[in-house]
């Protein structure tokens, strides 16, 4: 503790002197990110950008609609409730692919902006000091420690915590049910194009909780490759799940050179997946998402409502 003697000129004369604290400045915020970059922050985050549905729906859940000054055009797009719902009033600053508008978010005033890797000009906004925190979890355990590092840069850690806490609760119920299940499939999940979810991945996690195996995570060491039909047909998932995102149809797919002899396509196991934005987004979303790759592997087994 700093100490500053102060001689009193306000105090009766031959009295000495009288003791006082100094005032410390506010603590630095220093956070680094999913690409190992360290921001600095004199003060938690007041006027934020989110930049995708993932990063806005983290936010949300930490009660931070009155903070969001801009966002998006693709959280308006995909975004699912109840999220979708608080997006109501908030500036939409256009598209962020393939790159943002450096105007729009700088007219904005942000003291952060929420990110994520494939988007281009980021790197425009040091130019205007405004910090960027790029969030790409590659695991569940990822998630939530970006859920935290959004609740260390805005001050809401007591919130994130709590985040954190109830999403666990809420996996480990759904995963109890899962645990009876006596075989595990295995999972193509075509994401369009024959993209599909590598090793390494925050979907490759949640489809071994979802009690299958995901073939995607056998074919290639990259997180999200293309792989071709041949690869497909040689691992013969026996089931396989589709992006409604991706203009694939069950038809398209099961019709695929080769994919008759796929096991999924002969049992009829070949599904769109209803809502896909539970599944994709690395971010409380993935709750949802983890319930619905259960009811589709396995519609015998009864989950929690809640």
């Amino acid at each position: 503790m700093t100490v500053i003697l102060t001689f009193g000129t306000g105090i009766l004369a031959g009295c000495g002197t009288t003791t006082s604290t100094a005032a410390r400045p506010p603590a630095l915020i220093r956070i680094t990110d999913d690409l190992h970059h360290t921001i600095t922050l004199t003060k938690p985050a007041t006027r934020i950008v989110t930049l995708e549905p993932s990063n806005a729906e983290i936010a949300l859940d930490l009660g931070l609609k009155p903070e969001i000054v801009g966002t998006d055009q693709t959280t308006f797009q995909y975004t699912p409730a109840p999220w979708k719902q608080q997006l109501h009033g908030i500036p939409n600053i256009g598209p962020s692919y393939p790159g943002i508008s450096v105007e729009k978010i700088v007219a904005a005033k942000p003291n952060l902006v929420i990110a994520t890797t494939g988007i281009k000009g980021l790197s425009s906004l040091a130019r205007f000091h405004i910090p960027v925190l790029v969030l790409q979890p590659t695991s569940v355990q990822g998630i939530y420690h970006d859920v935290m590092l959004v609740g260390r840069a805005t001050g809401k850690t007591a919130q994130a915590r709590a985040t954190v806490i109830h999403m666990k609760h809420q996996l480990a119920t759904i995963q109890q049910v899962v645990r009876r299940v006596k075989t595990r499939p295995t999972v193509f999940y075509d994401l369009g194009g024959l993209y599909t979810a590598g090793p390494h991945t925050f979907l490759n996690a949640l489809i071994d909780m979802a009690g299958a195996f995901n073939v995607g995570a056998r074919l290639s060491t990259q997180q999200y490759p293309q792989v071709t039909a041949e690869q497909v047909v040689k691992a013969n998932p026996e089931d396989i799940l589709i992006d409604p995102e991706s203009g694939t149809t069950v038809s398209k797919e099961e019709h695929l050179a080769g994919f008759s002899a796929i096991t999924a396509v002969k049992t009829g196991h070949v599904d769109v997946i209803p809502d896909s934005s539970y599944v994709n987004e690395p971010s409380p979303a993935l709750v949802m998402g983890l319930k619905e790759l259960v009811k589709m592997l396995h519609p015998q087994l009864k989950l929690p409502t809640k």
